[in-house]
């Protein structure tokens, strides 16, 4: 009983990190950025309306509003290409499997690594700017570190020491 309960655990213990983070990237970066810019579905999620949003924050403190504001259009595809790259990562590590015990996590990491990246760059700029999203980018951030720091852990406790 005991041993197939350790087996189950091993198998799904990565699972809640495919499940917070790729969720939440499809939602933040391919359906509200591209997806809504694409085809421009509303206001708000048009280039127009997140450079509205995205700049109008950033002008409401002069050194946000003097660095970032006039790079906004050089910025924005790249926070775009940043938001969509952790989710094609958590899916091509689901894809191949990385979720069984006893592979290579690297697309895991790299998903979980990017997202950290991400959420740090954005926290960033609203920083800077002194914008109230801050802070759940904080917390976003935190939890990315913490997903991240916990599968290298568990990868290092399972690569055998050579002495």
């Amino acid at each position: 009983m005991m041993k197939k309960l350790e087996k189950a655990i091993d198998v799904i213990k990565y699972l809640p990190f495919y499940m917070l983070f790729a969720p939440f990237w499809f939602s933040n970066g391919v359906v509200d950025k591209f997806y809504g810019i694409l085809f421009g579905t509303r206001h708000g999620d048009s280039w127009d309306g997140w450079k509205e949003y995205i700049a109008g924050t950033w002008s409401q403190k002069p050194l946000t509003n003097t660095l970032l504001v006039p790079m906004y259009d050089y910025l924005f595809p790249v926070l775009i290409a940043l938001q969509i790259l952790p989710v094609v990562l958590l899916i091509v590590s689901f894809l191949k499997l990385e979720i069984l015990p006893n592979r290579p996590k690297t697309l895991l990491k790299a998903g979980l690594l990017s997202s950290l990246f991400v959420t740090a760059s954005m926290a960033v700029s609203q920083t800077l700017a002194g914008a109230s999203d801050v802070q759940y980018l904080f917390q976003f951030w935190g939890v990315s570190l913490l997903a991240f720091w916990y599968v290298e852990t568990q990868a290092k406790s399972l690569t055998p020491v050579t002495a």
